[in-house]
């Protein structure tokens, strides 16, 4: 649990340095060509760790997974990419991680992926939030 901890803050700080390196990156290449090159470089880089350190499933199922995980990424880093440069790095991820904690509270209440939904979640999410939206006045 606690690799987990520093890997979640580990994440954090990534995508926070990474949203400022894309909307840098996004003034010069324009937000279509970021996506191109970020998806490269994130193919390339994640195929050839993968191929180097475990036999990979190739199956239809795990294919179409992965493409749509790339789906979704390309409209996370434009959305992202177009949001810290219209208003900043802090009032952007203020709003994406509340969008993500009230849609991980959603996915919690149907019972996706096996979490179960609490007042103490919910209570949490709630101060996260009014944090946000402190943040973004």
């Amino acid at each position: 649990m606690k690799l987990a901890v520093l890997l979640a803050m580990l994440a954090g700080v990534a995508i926070a340095t990474q949203a400022t390196v894309n909307a840098a990156a996004a003034r010069n290449l324009g937000i279509a060509a970021l996506i191109s090159v970020s998806g490269f470089a994130t193919g390339f880089t994640g195929l050839a760790f993968a191929l180097a350190s475990a036999k990979p499933e190739f199956t239809t199922r795990a294919v179409l997974f992965g493409v749509a995980s790339g789906m979704l990424g390309c409209v996370i880093l434009a959305s992202v990419t177009y949001a810290v440069g219209v208003g900043g790095v802090a009032r952007a991820l203020s709003l994406l991680v509340a969008s993500q904690l009230i849609a991980g509270l959603a996915f919690d209440y149907f019972g996706y992926f096996g979490a179960e939904m609490s007042l103490t979640k919910l209570l949490g999410v709630a101060l996260i939030v009014v944090g946000g939206v402190l943040v973004v006045r």
